[in-house]
């Protein structure tokens, strides 16, 4: 049983032009596969992503689904970017990964002040963006900008970017907006910075996901303007100086909660990609004990438990975007407990797909071993997910819980 990757409108009413943009974007992704498997093992052995793969996303326009129409994006609807992305996964988890966390960066950038938009995208609609969200940079407010330094982690695919995102936090001592007041909360604020005023750290050496390149950045003292900034506080409140201009209701969805999907719709595309390996793999295969491995009760069940559980997680996923952008369409911000329960259920989905992916591992017996088979990789990739904070569900849970329960939690990464 091969998946389609059939789109489903969960939102708004048909649109041709969207049906169209949606369904070519689609077709673009998948025609990909076949180059991805291929150069797959080009992206374990190097590090980072074939320079052919990342050329082939860029020229089918896969990381700038999300860019305003104004820069000439389509502003693809969420569901189609996740599903997109997860049919990417499927040829390579960590070419999906790129795609999606590197294209999503075109709705943050959405965000930022019209200038910052036109310092990336003015003279190249193209440009490529990276990040790092950990909040390990130190700034200090010098006139009209802020002077950056600092170390990041998991800048994924900070080998191919033009400019890169990177949090930090304002020096309170010496600001002087409202939020750096003695007793205010921290002056959080995501910096845009050129690829060309950072350092990139040839430092990714892991078990799984190694074609992100997720390298470490190092910034000293640079000068960011203050339009290149964006306050994690503007983010929260739907202040963000991007939505003057960006009027559509996609740029009225929480960020956070596409950050999250971006971390766990890989996951879901490649445990699609190991079950169609596996379904090909074993329909004719006999095992060691001389019984066919399609009559196998093992095998069936796992199989058959996949396939249920992608279509539940995709399911989900789209039924939550929808509810998401009917708030957009109103003008509204989706209740705090609200978008608990759907960042929770969007973690859950790596914890989910780690353990079916373990499973079907298992069910490929010794043959699984094999490098020759992509088995392996899913596997160790999907578990390299898993492993990313933001997928770490038991806290998201334990959020959730608490609030409940009753017990008051402060939390604005929803």
């Amino acid at each position: 049983m091969q998946n389609a990757s059939v789109f489903r409108s969960f939102s708004a009413p048909p649109n041709a032009a969207t049906e169209e943009s949606r369904a070519a974007a689609l077709t673009r992704a998948r025609t990909l596969i076949p180059l991805l498997r291929s150069k797959a093992g080009d992206g374990d052995r190097d590090a980072r992503l074939s320079p052919i793969v990342m050329d082939a996303m860029r020229s089918a326009g896969l990381f700038r689904l999300l860019q305003p129409q104004r820069y000439g994006g389509p502003e693809l609807e969420p569901e189609s970017f996740f599903m997109i992305q997860a049919a990417l996964a499927e040829g390579d988890m960590s070419a999906g990964w790129l795609q999606g966390v590197m294209g999503v960066l075109a709705f943050h950038l959405a965000l930022f002040d019209e200038r910052a938009q036109d310092d990336v995208w003015g003279e190249d609609p193209d440009a490529l963006l990276a990040c790092s969200y950990m909040p390990t940079g130190k700034a200090t407010p010098v006139g009209g900008g802020f002077r950056l330094s600092g170390r990041w982690g998991f800048a994924s695919g900070s080998d191919y970017c033009d400019w890169l995102m990177l949090a930090g936090s304002v020096s309170a001592e010496t600001a002087e907006t409202e939020v750096g007041a003695p007793g205010a909360p921290p002056d959080l604020r995501v910096f845009l910075v050129p690829r060309a005023d950072a350092l990139v750290h040839d430092n990714w050496d892991t078990t799984g996901l190694r074609g992100t390149g997720s390298q470490d950045v190092t910034v000293e003292g640079i000068f960011v303007p203050e339009h290149r900034t964006h306050r994690h506080v503007d983010r929260f409140l739907g202040t963000s100086p991007g939505l003057a201009i960006n009027t559509a209701p996609l740029y009225r969805l929480p960020l956070p909660q596409l950050l999250f999907r971006t971390i766990t719709m890989p996951a879901v595309g490649a445990l699609r990609g190991f079950l169609d390996a596996f379904l090909d793999h074993s329909r004719a295969r006999v095992a060691v004990t001389g019984q066919a491995v399609a009559r196998d009760p093992v095998a069936q069940l796992i199989v058959a438990e996949v396939e249920a559980s992608l279509d539940e997680i995709t399911a989900m996923m789209g039924r939550n975007f929808a509810r998401l952008t009917d708030y957009a369409r109103r003008g509204e911000q989706a209740p705090i407990p609200q978008r608990m329960v759907y960042r929770l259920q969007a973690t859950m989905a790596a914890e989910r797909c780690t353990l079916l992916a373990a499973r079907l591992f298992k069910a490929c017996g010794a043959s699984g071993l094999a490098k020759s088979h992509p088995f392996g990789r899913y596997l160790t990739d999907i578990a390299a997910a898993r492993q990313h904070a933001a997928n770490q569900s038991e806290a998201q849970g334990r959020a959730l819980g608490a609030l409940m329960l009753g017990v008051g939690v402060e939390d604005t990464v929803l």
